[in-house]
């Protein structure tokens, strides 16, 4: 300790009290880093992401987040949502299925475990059973209003085929590489891949297995179609006619499935990397076989198949078993409401895979032309089946007149497609965007979105002209006509934000900080956000607020100062969020208005858009408090300013002869972007170490060689100093060739001179300081460096973020801020305020009086063991102390001026490592994944007393779309067409028929919904009478519930006794009927 020669005021008295510390966390954001499965509901308008660690979250509205952990910790593997019974399903790596209630996630899960895998789940809005494909080929059904399985089971139904059909006598195809996921060794052809049911009719699903596709009527048990590609010899396929197995035939596994809207076609993904589309009415021809390249491959190319014969056929050299295109992993057909034809207009085909190898990581999207098919003639004899004309039809509607790419950062695993608002049509009408799930590195996976851009050949119909429809230009009259007008699309779909949990990868959080803001600043800079903007996903289900026991304190952070969190993405974009606790002001009458934090995406600033020499990595980024200039320090040495709302009424003078620093003009930028590019002071041969900025139009530079520079945003210009003459015998060496590792803008005196001026200074490593001048030429109206230069000897290995100017008095620190610039600009004080300078390092600190005057204090941290990494004044009821903030982790704290330790907390319960610290107390901390991208930020504070962070309560079915009715069928035909073609005209199953089929005559009363029952009779009866109300209900249901189960048990048997000659003398008649149509013809069963 320093003997003092000026006796100054203590301005820590307020902050000695540990009782007024209290030191907890405020939230947390956490990041999803290894998402495994994505579901969307657009009926309630949630969105689902599984992860590997058996995480569940389900994400909303403002604030609406709710997340649940599988038992075990067991990934997930399969998640559906299911909007009848308001339930969450999945389906683990250890295939049980959990199913939790959407209304109160704190309840366990019903679990229940199958015999053998499950490989996909089928959900419907319109009924409120699952169907579940099991590996064993069996479909099994499971009532989610009642939590059992169900006893409708599907036998395998290709097993029966093949056995019904002895056509199996070429090779089948055993294995499938599949994006990663290693090689399969099992039989394919009898192991169900998929189930859709079909878009207008719920008694009629296809399951795809890996032989085929069959359609199944599920009141009268048949099979009605089994869809078999066969690729002939000779043909080339998936493969083309570079595969030793072009002179064979060849039946491709299947993939995927999906209808088209109509409902009358649909199109199968195959693992050679073909697309088959069937008609339904024609199970023997497809409609078209094709690649991504190719159409028609399942037909002979006599042309390419005699080159390939002249070149000696297969071999070991010339035809190999790598494949050459990838498997079609998954497709989806998606319809629009743009015509006014009960057909529909045109549609688009979304499908995953089918690229060469060396292409890039994509989805593709097809836009297909509306069905026009005619009114087919009369039949003529006993001719059946599919007629030419409707056969040629379809043919013409999916050939694609527009292919469009949708690129991804790395091989796509899935996708979503995103609706508008129906549910139906297996989720793809009307869609909105698409989401995909993309490898970020081998052992992670990230969400990428974007908008999904509708057909462009056809637009929604005026009620009025419906009758003149055919004048948009919507039916395809010949093939040559269609194939020269088939173009790929130059429009690349743009991005869409993803909630930012989902941030991870190359989207990934680097680093993070707090900015504190003033009520006015913070007005402009945030500017008028609306609750879900154009580029964000339109997710806005359920509802959140915090507990209304709280909202007396809540109302209390009205006052609290306006924050803006910060983040740094490894995608080379600066992100801002509004991070202020009145952001949090709910109740449940009131719900949450945005999330927290809120994304300011007009404010992103996109690096990679700038003319630089390598992919940008961010060191440092500063924001001025004032005036909102923003600066970016790249690890490369290059440094970029940007300012917000840049609409300059002066153009920037471009200096001749300049090669100091770049002008940044005509940069494209996305529209409505705020943060605009100023200019840019690349790396020269000095590398910079450290920059600060100011509010008043300074940025400073320090450079690895010792040398300090200011760029002047009026200008702009760069100012260098003098080369000075030294002032002291004992400065004579070299002491300014060291490193700049702090810079300090502040508007005070020095003990030297008193006048108040604009000072930069300037800490080398070894702690030799330089405390600059910045003067303004009278005549000429520059600033520059003043000639004279003050130097210190201070404290060696400051921090960045390690210097305090503060005022001698008050307390407050003397930033280089507009008021303290008027203050220098008034001469006329003689008697101005004093002030001291706090300096920091990681082994102590030190403070001195009017920055180059006595020394008033010097301490050494009091743990040395652990290191100190960050620092700063806190103030707290107009008292201020330094406060250290170590790394195992401690919070110590100092008294100001003369560094009396006061205080040690520990910060073990809160977090690992304090980065940001604002003047209020308030800190976040990062906890970094293995990956180095961050998955935890912590909001803590060092006065929890009355602060309300509290995480909200969430209701996930407060938002709830009306379901609409499940679509009928339409004819193939024009609408004018009195006849039908499939079912057309006939009722159809309703998904209570659908139930009641499932579920059997002995379905048990479903249980009531508590959560509802509470609610409505909250209001009317106290808790106390609620309770005993519930209790007497519960034990009465459970009685009835029993009686009826009992009853109904005995008069089933009874009635099964009474029916079983009559039953059995039935089942002989319809069964030697069968057989003796089964024997007479390949088709099982017409329609």
């Amino acid at each position: 300790m320093f003997r003092e020669k000026h006796v100054l005021p203590d301005l820590s008295t307020g902050q000695r009290d540990p009782d007024d510390w209290e030191i907890g966390r405020l939230r947390t954001v956490d990041y999803l880093l290894d998402t495994r499965v994505l579901t969307y509901e657009p009926t309630l308008s949630l969105l689902a992401v599984g992860t590997a660690d058996g995480l569940i979250y389900v994400v909303g509205g403002p604030g609406v987040e709710s997340s649940v952990q599988t038992p075990e910790g067991s990934p997930v593997k399969i998640l559906q949502l299911a909007a009848s019974t308001d339930r969450l399903l999945s389906v683990d790596e250890h295939d049980r299925l959990h199913i939790w209630n959407l209304k109160d996630l704190t309840e366990p899960p019903k679990s229940t475990r199958f015999d053998h895998a499950i490989n996909a789940v089928m959900l419907s809005p319109s009924h409120t059973h699952g169907f579940l494909a099991l590996q064993s080929g069996e479909i099994r059904t499971y009532d989610l209003l009642c939590l059992k399985k169900s006893p409708y089971v599907i036998p395998n139904l290709w097993n029966m085929f093949q056995t019904k059909i002895a056509s199996s006598v070429l090779v089948r195809p055993t294995t499938l590489a599949c994006c990663g996921r290693g090689v399969l060794t099992l039989d394919l052809s009898t192991i169900p891949v998929d189930l859709v049911a079909h878009p207008r009719d719920l008694n009629l699903i296809f399951v795809a297995f890996g032989g085929g596709v069959v359609l199944y009527d599920l009141s009268s048990r048949n099979i009605l179609r089994a869809y078999e590609l066969v690729i002939p010899a000779g043909a080339p396929g998936g493969g083309g006619y570079h595969q030793s197995e072009v002179l064979t035939h060849r039946r491709p596994s299947v993939t995927s499935v999906a209808i088209h809207p109509a409902g009358h076609f649909f199109a199968v993904g195959y693992a050679d990397g073909c697309v088959a589309f069937w008609a339904i009415e024609d199970e023997d021809q497809p409609l078209m076989v094709r690649t991504s390249t190719e159409l028609d491959v399942n037909v002979i190319n006599g042309e390419e198949l005699e080159k390939f014969l002249q070149n000696g056929g297969p071999s070991e050299e010339k035809g190999t078993n790598l494949a050459e295109r990838q498997p079609i992993y998954r497709v989806a057909w998606c319809g629009f409401p743009n015509s006014s034809d009960p057909r529909g207009g045109a549609t688009a085909l979304v499908f995953l895979g089918g690229d060469r190898i060396d292409d890039p990581c994509r989805l593709t999207v097809y836009t297909m032309p509306a069905l026009d098919s005619p009114e087919p003639p009369a039949p003529s004899g006993s001719k059946t089946g599919l007629h030419a004309s409707i056969r040629n039809a379809m043919r013409l509607s999916v050939i694609p007149l527009e292919t469009t790419y949708y690129p991804s950062s790395g091989p796509v695993y899935d996708f979503v497609v995103f609706p508008k608002a129906s549910p139906h049509f297996s989720g793809c009408w009307d869609p909105v965007a698409l989401l995909f799930l993309t490898a970020a590195s081998p052992d992670s996976r990230m969400v990428e979105a974007r908008q999904f851009l509708p057909p462009k050949i056809i637009f929604p119909l005026p009620e009025a002209d419906a009758q003149n429809s055919s004048e948009y230009g919507d039916v395809i009259h010949d093939l040559p006509t269609t194939l020269e007008d088939m173009t790929l699309s130059g429009v690349e779909p743009p991005p869409i934000h993803v909630p930012s949990k989902l941030y991870s990868g190359l989207g990934g959080v680097s680093y993070a900080q707090l900015l504190t803001l003033q009520r006015g600043v913070y007005d402009v800079f945030v500017g008028q956000q609306p609750v879900l903007g154009d580029t964000d996903l339109p997710v806005v289900g359920g509802s959140a607020w915090i507990d209304d026991k709280r909202l007396s304190e809540l109302r209390l952070s009205r006052s609290h100062p306006r924050r803006i969190l910060i983040t740094c993405h490894r995608d080379s974009t600066v992100r801002f969020y509004d991070a202020s606790p009145q952001l949090l002001i709910s109740s449940s009458t009131s719900p949450l208005q945005k999330h927290y934090p809120f994304a300011i995406h007009d404010l992103t600033i996109d690096l990679s858009c700038l003319p630089l020499s390598s992919a940008p990595e961010v060191a440092t980024v500063q924001v001025a408090p004032e005036s909102s200039e923003c600066i970016v320090l790249l690890k490369s040495g290059d440094l970029l300013v940007y300012r917000l709302n840049a609409t300059q009424v002066d153009p920037p003078i471009e200096i001749e002869g300049n090669t100091e620093f770049v002008l940044l003009r005509n940069v494209a930028l996305r529209p409505g972007t705020r943060y605009h590019p100023f200019l840019m002071l690349p790396r020269g041969n000095v590398s910079l170490t450290c920059c600060a900025l100011s509010d008043i139009g300074f940025i400073g530079v320090g450079y690895i060689d010792g040398s300090v520079a200011v760029i002047d945003l009026r200008g702009p210009s760069l100012l260098r100093p003098q080369r000075q003459k030294r002032q002291s015998k004992l400065l004579v060496r070299n002491q300014d060739r060291d490193p700049v590792v702090s810079l300090t803008w502040t508007v005070s005196g020095v003990s030297m001179d008193a006048q108040l001026a604009v000072r930069l200074i300037a800490i080398h490593e070894s702690g030799n300081t330089q405390v600059f001048k910045i003067i303004r030429d009278p005549e000429s109206s520059m600033y520059d460096f003043a000639h004279d230069v003050t130097r210190i000897e201070g404290l060696p290995n400051v921090m960045q973020g390690g210097s305090f100017v503060i005022d001698s008095q008050k307390g407050t620190t003397w930033h280089a801020d507009r008021s303290r610039f008027a203050a220098a600009l008034q001469t006329g004080d003689s008697n101005p305020a004093r002030c001291f300078w706090v300096t920091a390092s990681a082994k102590g600190a030190r403070c001195m009086l009017d920055i180059s005057g006595e020394k008033i204090s010097k301490v050494e941290w009091n743990s040395k063991k652990n290191k100190v990494g960050h620092v700063q004044v806190i103030e707290k009821n107009n008292s201020h102390v330094l406060v250290a903030f170590n790394d195992k982790p401690e919070a110590m704290v100092y008294s100001l001026p003369y560094l009396e330790h006061l205080h040690t907390f520990s910060l073990a319960k809160v977090c690992e490592n304090v980065v940001s610290v604002d003047e209020t107390g308030d800190f976040i901390a990062l906890m970094r994944h293995d990956s180095g991208v961050l998955e935890q930020i912590v909001f803590g504070t060092l006065f929890k007393t009355r602060r309300v962070y509290d995480h909200p309560i969430v209701d996930l079915t407060s938002f709830h779309r009306e379901i609409p009715p499940y679509p009928q069928p339409v004819s193939v035909g024009p609408p004018s067409l009195l006849g039908s073609w499939f079912r057309y005209g006939k009722p159809v199953m309703t998904g209570e028929q659908l139930d009641a089929l499932l579920a059997g005559p002995d379905r048990p009363i479903p249980p009531p919904d508590h959560m509802q029952t509470s609610q409505d009779t909250t209001a009317a009866y106290g808790p106390g009478v609620m309770k005993t109300m519930e209790n007497a209900r519960d034990g009465v249901y459970n009685r009835l519930n029993d009686a009826l189960a009992e009853r109904g048990c005995m008069l089933g048997n009874i009635e099964q006794r009474i029916d079983s000659l009559q039953q059995g003398s039935k089942d002989m008649v319809t069964q030697a009927k069968r057989l003796a149509t089964e024997q007479t013809a390949r088709r099982w069963f017409g329609f």
